[in-house]
């Protein structure tokens, strides 16, 4: 089943920035993504509708340089608040799996 990594900022704006093809390979990659600059405890496992999903914590707008946004979207520009939670869960084909909300 596909796993799809989900940046989370304001507004309750949910935007997708990566599909894995299963939560080995997302849980590995975003490790080497998130880690370096927010540490070990930047990330956690939560439950959302009954599947069991890991979330970073981490602002981006905080860090010094764009290693970590440049590596997660084509191209970025935080004018009303950047990302600062990331999760990434199973999702099926033909399937909703993000909000949208800019109010």
């Amino acid at each position: 089943m596909p796993v799809v990594l989900i940046a989370l900022g304001p507004n309750s704006i949910e935007i997708p920035c990566m599909i894995f093809e299963d939560s080995g390979e997302a849980e590995k990659i975003c490790d080497e993504i998130f880690l370096p600059q927010f540490g070990e405890g930047c990330k956690s496992e939560i439950t959302i509708k009954e599947s069991i999903c890991i979330k970073y914590e981490g602002d981006l707008e905080d860090l010094d340089d764009d290693v970590v946004s440049d590596k997660l979207f084509t191209n970025h520009y935080y004018g009303c608040g950047g990302p600062y939670r990331f999760i990434f869960k199973h999702v099926n084909y033909n399937t909703r799996f993000v909000g949208f909300d800019l109010d």
